[in-house]
């Protein structure tokens, strides 16, 4: 039989104030027709063998239909959840958008979530991540100097403004590539960690299907209009939770307002970091065909909640800014983040028989968050339930159970239950001893 232990929760919930706000060189060049280009065409190339931007790929080439039988990921916000405590979100002016807390990946609102969209430069960010995944492990580091290629300058769209033959260091291709959204840049860093564009296409694409990103292709390193290239507000709401959380200590590289390189001083293309205190930045993409978008974080002081902001094909790049600034305003102001306990905290015990130990300490391997709107937290309450007849050995981390967070007696939150210890197998008299009680 399953043993139920009721949890206490209070003394980790806290009353919460709101402020109000409002490729490289190719050998073969490829060259057709706009009225033959197709999902699966290859990607057009100019005549150094860089993306051409100039071959108006058409969007439904860019963003092919979804296959028969796809089924999109489930997506239920907490504003559609906790309808009669919140107000509606705000009505924003873009085809999709979507709000999540990084934190706990919660979807606090969203409009058409799954609707797959032409990212244009929002594919940078992908790029971004696998750069702050080398750079963490030691594979590329900010000071390696790297030799601008041809195919990287002749990529044409928004710049950096880099010479063919060039020593630069990853650290200014970074801050290139986020404030300039340079495609110059894009394409010299892709060359620098994969070799190839089409290799770094194709690392990319590893690692959205690693991140559940199960709507997304991209073709091209940098986001100019390609066959088959694609993404979605939910999609890029698993990238951006993965950027800020997994890397928070490269974060500070998307609030860079200005960037100045070879005596060019550029703004960044992302409004939202002037108008609004708590934003700190990530990326902008536009073409004519995507419109303007922005996947944007902010944080504000003393308050838990990470959150982040997908606003795709605006009007404008100052309807991307304002439009991402009334979506996080909402979710600061009418949800909040609570811990619930700690990773490592000890919150009952197991009964372990034929081990070292009789009892095995029972928690969390990390910490438990829930994003509820702030009106209804006072009303949690936590379960736990171990597995029946738990026998040793039994190592550290190995789930035991699962914790239930219970909101007014629905189940809101499951995570599993570990045990804090290991508790190898006992003595020869520990064994005998419990095989006879479990005869009783």
């Amino acid at each position: 039989m399953k043993k139920i232990i009721t949890l206490s929760i209070t003394a980790f919930l806290t009353t919460s104030v709101f402020s109000v706000f409002a490729t490289t060189a190719t050998s073969t060049v490829t060259t057709m027709p706009v009225s033959t280009l197709t999902s699966n065409s290859p990607v057009p190339l100019n005549s150094y063998g860089a993306v051409d931007m100039k071959a108006n790929v058409p969007l439904s080439a860019q963003v092919p239909a979804k296959p028969t039988g796809f089924v999109d990921p489930v997506v239920t916000p907490l504003s559609t959840i906790f309808s009669k405590n919140v107000p509606i979100p705000p009505s924003l002016n873009s085809k999709s958008y979507l709000l999540m807390d990084a934190n706990t990946g919660a979807v606090i609102a969203t409009n058409n979530p799954n609707e797959r969209l032409a990212p244009a430069s929002l594919t940078k960010l992908m790029l971004l991540y696998i750069a702050e995944q080398e750079l963490a492990q030691g594979q590329i580091h900010l000071d390696d100097m790297v030799t601008v290629q041809p195919v990287a300058w002749a990529t044409g769209g928004s710049r950096m403004f880099l010479k063919p033959g060039a020593q630069v260091a990853v650290r200014d291709l970074i801050s290139g590539i986020i404030v300039d959204s340079g495609n110059d840049a894009a394409v010299t860093l892709a060359l620098h960690m994969a070799g190839t564009q089409d290799a770094m296409v194709n690392l990319m694409n590893q690692q959205a299907a690693q991140l559940g990103m199960t709507n997304t292709h991209f073709s091209d390193v940098m986001g100019l209009p390609a066959p088959n290239h694609y993404s979605t507000a939910y999609d890029f709401g698993l990238l951006a939770s993965a950027i800020v959380t997994q890397y928070p200590q490269y974060l500070s590289w998307y609030g860079q307002k200005w960037f100045s390189y070879n005596g060019i001083k550029q703004p960044n293309f992302n409004k939202l970091l002037f108008i609004y205190p708590y934003a700190q930045g990530l990326k902008t993409g536009s073409t004519s065909s995507a419109g303007f978008s922005l996947v944007s974080a902010a944080k504000m002081p003393n308050n838990n909640m990470q959150l982040v902001g997908i606003v795709l094909n605006t009007p404008s790049g100052d309807d991307s800014a304002a439009d991402s600034k009334a979506l996080l305003t909402y979710g600061f102001n009418f949800f909040t983040t609570k811990k619930i306990y700690d990773a490592g905290q000890t919150l009952n015990s197991a009964r372990v028989y034929f081990g070292q130990d009789k009892q095995t300490p029972v928690g969390l391997s990390s910490a438990l968050n829930v994003t509820l709107p702030s009106s209804v937290t006072a009303e949690l309450s936590a379960k736990l339930t171990l597995q029946p007849r738990l026998e040793a050995p039994i190592t550290q981390n190995q789930t035991v159970g699962k914790i239930d967070i219970l909101l007014n007696n629905q189940v809101i939150e499951s995570v599993p239950a570990v045990a804090l210890k290991a508790n190898p197998s006992g003595s020869i008299w520990r064994r005998i001893s419990d095989q006879i009680s479990s005869w009783f």
